[in-house]
């Protein structure tokens, strides 16, 4: 008896090790040779209808291996689901405290989740997520409150949580982090616009972490949770199909996902909705894709000082980007319910982006003589050199994760435990450049004093007709850059009660072990043959911003592939001036981090705590090439910097409920940001073409920060909610990104733009939020389908950057707005969405004028469905409707524009089908 007894305890505890020390290991297989996809370390359902309410109080009440949840036990009727009530005197239940649900099915699930945390999140169901246009996971994060996005090319690249810079902020996918990669400069931004919306079974935005979180969240961290299927949910397939066209240039648009799950078991049809049977095997997956042909318009200026009236441009572009961009991504759960003391998963997700592209840059520069116009001070005449550059460049960059996991009752403890396997790839097979100059100086009039926004050039002569343009220079370049991660858990748990205090003590620890290696060839060319742009010209012509700008008919991207890619008599590589540059831009990282933690939560009455401390022992070292000229003479020498240290992260979280539907929050949490992996290198990254540099500093410092929060929360029928909250977030060893101007750099005519980093001792981000949403089914009739929403955040971040002077830190932005007025009521839904994007610093220029901003944008989105049937259901949606550009600036004021980006408006139609 007592070997039987004793072996199923046995064996989950050799389970959980071996999975725990998985990634220990891993380093000795390929990361191709992979099988398992990866988990959540629990198995959530997927709600669907009338089942939701009751799939989640199941989940809440059942799963081995979690942690305490402040929550209500699961409702009995409709209406208590929908106010999501607490009972007064709180229970302790076994319910992952935070990320309860994955593929969460309705905004009331999503306000449950949000109401019992023990720590400050907000929740963002699936089923919000499509309805308005998400192409990317960062248009859903922006109308998260407290969340905003930096834009690149019309797209969500990067979060930016309660305003603060992207590389302090962390993303995860079932609380594995993702690596950033090289896409952001090898900072630590995640970058969205590599992962379709469709992935997500829902969101949830961390504000304050708890201990056995990762501590990497200055700002908060973004979680996906992935869309699996519940142990009481139905099998269901949904199909999605659209079609649509992107405007000012007319091109189309083609959008698409499936997803289906099921439970099954030996002895039942996991296809019949009303068999029994034992079901303890479960599969979800999903696939989706947009294939987007794109054109975007964009104005770029170079001032020639502080930007303003009187000061001319030294440099003036009109360009073009042509392409046809394909994101896609797949993935899927497996779970089996080993028996009621063992359940295991693989979870997986595989996403990314195919952006074949071409740009056409048709560049003025005017010469040391200017005459300025008398009546229109800040125009100016000038004979100017014209040129025109194109780039043929193919993109792919990959998001990966794979997770094995589980939970497990062993005697008295709960053990969670997973391994996982996470990849960002960078790949870029070529990216073909070729320049032609104007062999004739040309009398140009450049006028950016009537229209800050649309500067013309105005000549004589055509100067799209490219007959007098002559090659002048050809190169050709590949990106191969990897950041791979292992990373491995184990937790455990007990209930430890104190006479008529109710806690649940957690312990565990795990480690992480990141990898980041850049290979970056380029190659250019000495003799290049005697040709014209206009012999060379393609089959199409453009033109910018509504026809307003000419760049004619450029050359065909056919003969520049045909010199390179075939020998050309008399063509010769640089080869020592590119083994230069190539070494220069090396990079070989590893990155091990190590972590113990320590927590308790407990409820008494209505008050409700967690605390806790995590360790976190960080071990790297960072591999780069350093640059020096000796005597007119570029030397290079391999340098290693290595950094060691150790940090503790106590907590102290703290709830009250006033009444089961009023809850008041008080959090004093820490947290650390470490430099990106280009920020610490030794390395010198210098782009010939763009005229600029990126030089790591290897005696940065990691930011630590210390965060107040403070927040009441009243919850309304519906999914409603009434909420505002205040922070406090303290940095010391802040990392700034300063750019300046440098004349007279090696190989670099002109202006050279340099980047690099340095610590500023202290700094801080104070501000407040408020969230209101709610349908009014109080009205009568057709009426009570209305709704509306907003959330605000407000950010006054301060730092010494320069000369002791209090300034806002970079890449913050200081005003957040999201609202939204919304109609559901029978096979009905209509939904109009705003968002507002206050000033953003982008980075510090040698002096205050100098900074960059991007200026203040807003944006509108607009979605409707109507079901047909019970199973289909048409939808409609547009994006961006008031066809709002991205203007970056050289100083705060708008008419400084250094960059300005039209993007256009997409609309979508399509069919909707479930089953």
């Amino acid at each position: 008896m007592r070997t039987r007894a004793f072996t199923p305890v046995y064996r989950r505890a050799v389970l959980c090790l071996a999975t725990a020390l998985a990634p220990i290991g891993a380093p000795l297989l390929h990361a191709q040779d992979l099988q398992p996809a990866p988990g959540r370390h629990q198995h959530k359902p997927r709600h669907h209808g009338k089942h939701a309410a009751h799939a989640r109080g199941d989940a809440a009440t059942a799963t081995p291996g979690a942690q305490v949840a402040q929550a209500a036990p699961r409702p009995r009727h409709k209406k208590k689901a929908e106010h999501a009530s607490v009972p007064e005197n709180l229970e302790v239940v076994g319910a992952r405290s935070s990320a309860q649900a994955s593929g969460i099915g309705s905004i009331e699930q999503a306000r449950v989740l949000q109401m019992n945390a023990p720590n400050l999140i907000n929740v963002m169901p699936q089923s919000e997520i499509e309805k308005v246009p998400n192409y990317v996971l960062g248009d859903a994060a922006r109308r998260l409150p407290g969340a905003s996005v930096i834009n690149k090319s019309g797209e969500s690249r990067s979060i930016q949580i309660r305003g603060l810079d992207p590389n302090l902020n962390g993303v995860t996918f079932e609380d594995v982090i993702l690596p950033a990669g090289s896409i952001n400069g090898s900072g630590r931004a995640v970058p969205l616009d590599a992962i379709p919306a469709p992935l997500a079974g829902g969101l949830e935005l961390i504000k304050t972490n708890r201990p056995d979180q990762d501590a990497f969240a200055l700002g908060g961290q973004l979680n996906i949770l992935s869309r699996d299927i519940g142990p009481n949910d139905q099998p269901f397939l949904n199909i999605s199909a659209a079609g649509g066209i992107r405007d000012p240039h007319p091109t189309r648009l083609f959008d698409g996902t499936i997803a289906g799950g099921m439970r099954f078991g030996f002895d039942s049809n996991p296809f019949d909705k009303h068999g029994g049977g034992n079901k303890p095997f479960s599969v979800s997956f999903f696939a989706t894709a947009l294939s987007d042909w794109l054109m975007l318009d964009d104005l770029q200026q170079k001032w020639a000082g502080t930007p303003g009236q009187g000061i001319p441009v030294k440099q003036a572009d009109q360009l073009m980007y042509s392409g046809h961009k394909v994101r896609w991504g797949y993935g899927g759960t497996l779970g089996w319910d080993v028996d009621k003391h063992t359940k295991v998963y693989l979870k997986m997700f595989d996403s990314g982006i195919e952006a074949p592209v071409i740009k056409y840059d048709l560049t003025f520069k005017p010469g040391k003589t200017i005459t300025m116009d008398p009546t229109l001070p800040g125009a100016y005449t000038s004979n100017s050199s014209t040129s025109l550059s194109m780039n043929d460049v193919w993109v792919h960059n990959e998001e990966r994760v794979y997770k094995f996991g589980g939970l497990s009752d062993v005697g008295r403890f709960k053990l969670d435990y997973w391994g996982a396997w996470a990849s960002n790839f960078l790949y870029t097979p070529y990216s073909y450049s070729a320049s032609f100059n104007n062999a004739n100086t040309v009398p140009v009039y450049y006028n950016n004093i009537t229209n800050a926004l649309r500067p013309t050039a105005s000549a004589m002569t055509n100067l799209a007709n490219y007959n007098s343009y002559t090659l002048s220079s050809l190169s050709n370049a590949h990106q191969n850059d990897f950041d791979g991660e292992w990373a491995g858990h184990v937790g455990a748990s007990t209930r430890l009660d104190v006479l008529d205090v109710k806690g649940l003590l957690s312990f565990g620890g795990g480690l992480r072990m990141e990898h980041v290696t850049h290979n970056d060839p380029q190659y250019t060319y000495g003799g290049v043959p005697s040709a014209n742009a206009g012999a060379w010209a393609g089959n199409q012509t453009y033109t910018l911003f509504n026809g307003m700008y000419n760049l004619g008919t450029p050359p065909g991207t056919q003969y520049v592939r045909q010199i390179l890619s075939n020998p050309y008599p008399g063509l010769k590589e640089n080869v020592a001036a590119d083994a230069i540059t190539t070494r220069q831009s090396f990079i070989d990282d590893n990155e091990n981090i190590y972590n113990l933690y320590l927590q308790y939560q407990a409820t008494w009455r209505r008050f409700g705590v967690l605390a806790g401390v995590r360790y976190e022992k960080t071990d790297g070292v960072y591999r780069g090439i350093a640059t020096s000229v000796v005597n007119g003479k570029t030397q290079l020498a391999p340098r290693a910097v290595g950094q060691e240290y150790a940090n503790l992260f106590p907590s102290i979280q703290l709830r009250y409920n006033f009444t089961d539907n009023l809850i008041a929050r008080a959090n004093w949490s820490t947290a650390i940001g470490r430099p990106g992996f280009n920020a610490v290198t030794a390395s010198q990254t210098i782009n010939y073409q763009n005229a600029s540099i990126s030089q790591g500093n290897p005696n940065l410092k990691p930011t630590t920060g210390t965060n107040f929060d403070v927040d009441l929360e009243y919850y309304l029928p519906k999914g409603g909610i009434l909420s505002a909250g205040a922070f406090d977030k303290e940095f010391k060893n802040y990392v700034v990104n300063y750019t300046n101007y440098v004349s007279g750099y090696p190989g670099i005519p002109g202006l050279a733009t340099v980047s690099t980093y340095a610590n500023i001792p202290f700094a801080s981000a104070r501000g407040f939020e408020l969230n209101y949403r709610q349908q009014f089914t109080v009205l009568p009739g057709f009426w009570k389908g209305f709704g509306i929403g907003g959330n605000m955040t407000f950010v006054d971040s301060r730092g010494r950057s320069r000369n002791g002077v209090f300034e806002t830190l970079p890449n913050t932005a200081s005003h957040i707005y999201n609202f939204e007025v919304f109609y559901i009521h029978g096979p009905l839904t209509l939904q109009f969405d705003g968002n507002y994007q206050g000033l953003t610093m982008t980075g510090l220029g040698s002096v205050p004028n100098q900074d960059s901003f991007v200026q203040p944008y807003l944006n509108f989105d607009v979605g409707a469905r109507y079901a047909i049937t019970r199973n289909f259901q048409l939808y409609f949606q547009g994006r961006n409707i008031t066809n709002t550009m991205q203007n970056a600036t050289q100083g705060s004021s708008s008419k400084n524009m250094v960059e300005l980006q039209y993007y256009g408006s997409s609309y979508l139609f399509g069919l909707n089908a479930k089953f």
